[in-house]
């Protein structure tokens, strides 16, 4: 399927990786590297295999590999999480520009982003909301799962 943005620019033309692609390449990676735990850590791995991970930590701190079902459901979430991250960056760059000590003079056109930018972050996050968890307080209706 074709995929245009706002602007009309053909996306598939362009070689970037649809979102599916994204996750499908992190979802094999993962259940690649949970085959291979057993390996030494490499000096960039930052998480010991889990392996050595004691069963003692709850299940969401254990390295399991990821499913595509799942990683979906907490995509939007992600990413939402993403865009606040820059939004925070981004009003960094604004106030320097206002104040005069911008490390670049293109710091004004920058900060003219951030409306735009905190729209998207609030866009993602009420059409992609994470999912439901399960919760040993539970939301108060007796169904033991809670919103984030």
């Amino acid at each position: 399927t074709s995929c245009h943005v706002h602007t009309g620019m053909n996306l598939n033309e362009t070689g970037i990786p649809t979102r599916n692609q994204i996750l499908e390449t992190y979802c094999n990676y993962s259940h690649h590297y949970h085959q291979n735990e057993t390996m030494k850590p490499q000096k960039h791995q930052q998480h010991p295999p889990s392996s050595v991970v004691p069963q003692s930590l709850p299940t969401v701190l254990r390295l399991r590999p990821a499913n595509l079902e799942e990683a979906n459901a907490w995509a939007g979430f992600y990413l939402s999480f993403l865009f606040f991250k820059n939004c925070v960056i981004v009003h960094g760059v604004a106030q320097r520009a206002s104040s005069g000590v911008a490390s670049s003079a293109m710091a004004h056109r920058v900060a003219e982003l951030l409306p735009e930018m905190v729209r998207l972050a609030r866009m993602i996050w009420e059409e992609y909301p994470p999912p439901a968890v399960a919760s040993s307080a539970g939301g108060g209706d007796g169904s033991g799962y809670s919103r984030l």
